[in-house]
């Protein structure tokens, strides 16, 4: 019987996607195509001793600039990646970016400068400035004088960032080293969903949790500014919830990330009333998904995680495991399912790693 009934929830819940989302259709963040794909189209600035391009960060376009110029000099370690480059697994970041802008995340207020108060600008300045530091750094990113400019006490350098934010750093050079030996990582094997994840969602997973964590506590004031508690609670599970999605090691692509996006995130910032679903304009499953996330028991986080972590231990287990995730606000019935299967693939597959912790 509990089969059956899983089987109906699941064809209700796959009729329900297959009609409201398409999988293969592209959305780029907002004005991508008028944002910088080179450094030569930054601005030249030419002083009495100098002549280098100027990045603003905290200019949407620029900022968005630097996620273009990390895609396209990136695609082509990537052999699984469309014309579009749509399939660069890089794409979540600018994509999150895109709708913390039309959000107002940002707190742009209806212009393209972003407020360095806005506690999502400024832990997405550490997913933007590092990576991007990084790919200059080791010569992935043509090396033309530039300079970022610099507010508060934000790094703009790679000396300063490796000083403010060392193992972000880190973390970012590994991805990289990793992206420009994957060839090696592939070899002559056929180029399936298993090994884009061994040889590249795993590295990128790492260097992203890493800038986001590393981020958490250099950002803590600007938690003040947000306009409410919920809204409070809803960046800070969100970033707390990272590790166990990262364990599961999902597809970052520009297809899943927009479509999880649409399904699960609210596309306005949240207010105290938030905590009525029933009195909010957001659809449905972004408030069961908001429901889960403020219900959350983050005090059991660390116990959590290492259960979580032996359940994706291995490939046949983190692919349940994602499914899981993904069902907890639509189903628990069929997350309960998905779950018991990912834990049963635990035990009967190898696992490939220790930990994810």
């Amino acid at each position: 019987m509990f089969i059956f009934l899983s089987i109906i929830v699941l064809f209700f819940i796959i009729h329900i996607n297959a009609n409201t989302f398409n999988d293969t259709e592209i959305t780029y963040p907002p004005f991508w195509h008028i944002a910088p794909s080179s450094l030569s189209e930054f601005p030249l600035i030419n002083d009495s001793f100098s002549q280098y391009r100027l990045i603003d960060p905290w200019f949407y376009p620029h900022r968005l600039g630097l996620y273009k110029i990390l895609i396209n000099v990136t695609t082509p370690f990537m052999p699984f990646c469309s014309s579009s480059n749509a399939s660069n697994i890089l794409f979540a970041l600018p994509s999150q970016f895109g709708w913390q802008f039309s959000s107002n995340r940002l707190f742009t207020n209806g212009t393209m400068n972003i407020s360095t108060n806005s506690w999502w600008a400024s832990a997405n300045y550490y997913l933007s400035v590092i990576p991007f530091l990084v790919a200059v750094d080791i010569g992935l990113i043509h090396k033309e004088p530039f300079r970022i400019l610099q507010k508060n006490n934000f790094c703009s350098s790679s000396s300063e960032c490796f000083r403010q934010i060392p193992h972000a750093m880190e973390q970012w050079y590994l991805f990289f080293l990793h992206l420009t030996q994957s060839a090696s990582c592939i070899s002559n094997k056929k180029l399936t969903q298993r090994i884009i994840e061994k040889c590249y969602l795993q590295h990128i997973w790492t260097a992203y949790k890493s800038s986001i964590y590393n981020a958490l506590p250099l950002v803590e004031s600007k938690l003040d500014y947000l306009p409410s508690e919920v809204e409070k609670l809803f960046g800070l599970g969100w970033a707390r919830f990272i590790n166990l999605i990262s364990m599961t090691r999902k597809n970052t692509d520009l297809y899943e990330t927009i479509r999880n996006q649409r399904k699960f995130l609210p596309f306005r910032m949240l207010k105290e009333s938030d905590r009525i679903p029933e009195s909010n304009d957001l659809p449905d499953l972004v408030n069961r998904s908001l429901k889960n996330l403020l219900s959350f028991r983050f005090d059991w986080l660390l116990f959590i995680e290492k259960i979580w972590s032996r359940i994706t231990c291995n490939y046949e287990g983190r692919i349940y495991a994602q499914y899981t995730l993904e069902t907890m606000a639509l189903s628990k019935l069929l997350a309960s399912t998905y779950l018991a299967k990912a834990t049963m693939n635990a035990f009967l597959y190898k696992c490939d790693r220790l930990s994810n912790l």
